[in-house]
């Protein structure tokens, strides 16, 4: 049976990769300043995922994952991000 989500959920699974934040405060206001931003996801959006993957797992749909999991904040900027998402709206068309 799954957890109850909530905003510090995460804090109770196990820790397996974690960076160390030598400054308790400045995490702490980080934090709270990531709580007042709208999400990035929408539950409509993870509903309509859900769905889609639903589709897959029967076999009435195929799912083609791609992306880069490895860049660095430092390189994100709106110019390079978008291609990958230009490219992966151009696969959904097919």
């Amino acid at each position: 049976m799954q957890k109850k989500w909530s905003p510090d959920s995460w804090r109770s699974m196990p820790i397996r990769q974690v960076p160390e934040y030598p400054d308790a405060a400045a995490l702490n206001a980080v934090t709270g300043t990531l709580r007042n931003f709208p999400p990035l996801v929408f539950a409509g959006e993870a509903r309509s995922l859900k769905a889609s993957l639903a589709k897959v797992v029967e076999g009435k749909a195929f799912l083609l994952q791609g992306g880069d999991c490895a860049e660095s904040f430092e390189e994100f900027h709106p110019n390079t991000s978008a291609t990958p998402s230009r490219c992966s709206c151009r696969w959904r068309s097919c």
